[in-house]
C-alpha cells in the first residue's frame, strides 16, 4: 500500500534531520531499515518512487544525510495523491 510507502520516507525524514547531539549514523541506519522494510511491503509502488528510494539508501550508507533527503522527498512526489512537500516536524 502507498499510504505505508509515504509513512516510511516521512519516518525516514523525521529520522535523519540534522540534530545537535544526534547520533546520525545510528539514525541514518534505523532510516535505512525502516525503508527497507517498507519497499519490501510495496514492491507495486511506482518504478520511479522506489529508484529514488534506493538512490537514498546509497547516500544514507555512506552518511550523505541532505542528499538523501532530497531523494526521499522526491520519491514522495511519485506516489499517487502526493505531494513533494514535507510538513516541518516539531
Amino acid at each position: 500500500m502507498h499510504s505505508a510507502l509515504d509513512r516510511a520516507i516521512c519516518d525516514a525524514l523525521a529520522l535523519i534531520r540534522t540534530t545537535p547531539g544526534a547520533d546520525l549514523v545510528d539514525q541514518a541506519e534505523q532510516a535505512r531499515k525502516c525503508l527497507a522494510q517498507a519497499v519490501t511491503s510495496a514492491p507495486e509502488a511506482p518504478r520511479q518512487a522506489l529508484t529514488h528510494i534506493a538512490a537514498a539508501d546509497e547516500h544514507l550508507e555512506y552518511g550523505e544525510l541532505m542528499e538523501a533527503r532530497t531523494l526521499l522527498t522526491a520519491a514522495r512526489g511519485f506516489l499517487p495523491g502526493r505531494r513533494a512537500v514535507v510538513a516541518a516536524r516539531a
